[in-house]
């Protein structure tokens, strides 16, 4: 459900205004809303059909804020993932690697251990990268 319905992975964001697909033009500074709501980056693009600016913020200070938005990269779907998780008594913690990947761990009380869960990808199987 969390994968398939419920968030959207964004490799690069639909235009707004016309749907079109978009090429990436750096980094943007957070707008004060944006800032307000979690984002401490903002990634830039340009609609190809109508050349409109794109923005991509990402939010991850304010986890809530993904409950709106519902689309990211690993970094959202692990943080609003744990978000979800943790509103349900789950004991749950992120996992960085050295490639800027970010995963969940969740405490299984039956496993007696941490349960990597990747909630883009797949369910306890830590070596898959």
């Amino acid at each position: 459900w969390f994968k398939t319905d419920f968030f959207k992975w964004v490799d690069s964001p639909k235009c707004d205004r016309c749907n079109g697909d978009t090429t990436s033009k750096g980094m943007l500074v957070p707008t004060q809303q944006e800032q307000l709501d979690g984002a401490g980056r903002v990634e830039g693009y340009a609609c190809s059909k109508c050349n409109v600016e794109v923005r991509f913020p990402r939010y991850h200070a304010k986890p809530a804020k993904l409950l709106e938005t519902r689309r990211g990269r690993c970094g959202e779907w692990a943080n609003c993932f744990v978000l979800c998780c943790r509103s349900l008594g789950f004991d749950t913690r992120h996992v960085l690697d050295w490639t800027d990947h970010v995963w969940s761990e969740v405490w299984s009380d039956a496993e007696g251990r941490w349960l990597h869960v990747d909630p883009g990808e797949v369910v306890d199987k830590p070596l898959v990268y």
